[in-house]
């Protein structure tokens, strides 16, 4: 009797689990913008999951973890490519005006430019800092160009590949998007006011972000287009070409020849600067003169005031000596 019993509960335990089964499958079928996500969670509340018309939107495949995974991977480099140099020419003009030319040449433009000396300095050198922008792929072509035309004496590259953080961006950027355009459905089908206040507060921190990620990738996208040369610029009269493995008598006859011209150049210079202030040093001549001999009156006038306080003390003395002699007699 009593295994009668449990088989008849068993049978009404698989009618019913059957039952469930195939009650769930309809529902299913009935309602195909229905996705369960892992945590249990229906993705069309968040407004995700369907469109309205029973098609998945692409948000759900975004944000799943394989698609996730692919996209990274595919995500080709993108370097934000920066080189400083520092050049010596005898040209400096020259170079300049190639620079200029160049740079227009290639779609760049010259981001910062100053320009020191001339003239007025003594030595009549003169330097400049720039920073130019150039195209990434006229970046290799143009540095090359610079050394044709300079003496490189430093060089430094430094690359940063942003790909990551640039996919990031853009995914949020996109998430955002989504999500502005669901509320913006919301909007047009919410009825009382406290609702349509609620949307639009929202909508409108939704759209300062999404500006902030578009602002964003506007940078990296410039900065990744537009390579940076931060370039420095001496003028000199002559360029040293540095030997990639000197001997020991060429050190010498170039340390020999560094020497002969700085001791020419700083000769150069002083005699220069002599000239130059000549007119300086003419006057600090007579000023000096000039209290030189008011300073030898001043002491020739102390020295006779002196003199006659002396004399003036002694013929004191001797009459008062004279005055006791007579006295003792």
């Amino acid at each position: 009797m009593k295994k009668k019993i449990w088989l008849a509960a068993g049978l009404l335990g698989a009618l019913l689990l059957g039952g469930c089964a195939a009650k769930n499958a309809a529902m299913d079928n009935a309602n195909p913008g229905f996705t369960q996500t892992t945590d249990g969670m229906d993705k069309s509340d968040w407004g995700l999951g369907t469109n309205g018309g029973g098609q998945k939107l692409d948000a759900v495949q975004d944000f799943s973890g394989k698609e996730e995974a692919e996209e990274y991977q595919s995500v080709s480099e993108k370097l934000i490519r920066t080189i400083t140099m520092r050049v010596q020419t005898k040209e400096f003009e020259t170079l300049l005006s190639y620079l200029e030319t160049k740079v227009s040449e290639v779609g760049g433009y010259i981001e910062h430019s100053q320009i020191y000396g001339g003239d007025a300095d003594y030595s009549g050198y003169r330097s400049a800092e720039l920073t130019l922008r150039i195209p990434q792929n006229s970046l290799d072509l143009f540095v090359s160009g610079i050394g044709e035309n300079a003496s490189v004496v430093y060089k430094s590259e430094r690359a940063q590949n942003v790909a990551l953080q640039y996919a990031d961006t853009e995914t949020h950027l996109k998430a955002l998007q989504i999500e502005q355009e669901r509320f913006l459905e919301l909007l047009g089908k919410a009825e009382s006011l406290d609702a349509i206040i609620t949307l639009e507060r929202h909508l409108t921190e939704l759209r300062y972000e999404i500006e902030s990620y578009a602002a964003k990738l506007r940078v990296y996208d410039n900065q990744v287009s537009y390579s940076t040369i931060n370039l420095d610029i001496s003028e000199v009269k002559r360029t040293i070409t540095a030997e990639p493995d000197p001997t020991l008598f060429s050190r010498m006859k170039e340390g020999f020849i560094n020497t002969f011209y700085n001791i020419q150049d700083g000769a150069g210079n002083f005699l220069v600067w002599f000239v130059t202030n000549c007119l300086y040093l003419l006057i600090f001549g007579v000023v000096v003169g000039v209290a030189a001999v008011l300073l030898r009156k001043a002491v020739k006038k102390s020295e006779a005031k002196s003199a006659a306080a002396r004399k003036a003390y002694q013929q004191k003395m001797d009459e008062e000596q004279h005055d006791r002699m007579d006295t003792e007699k």
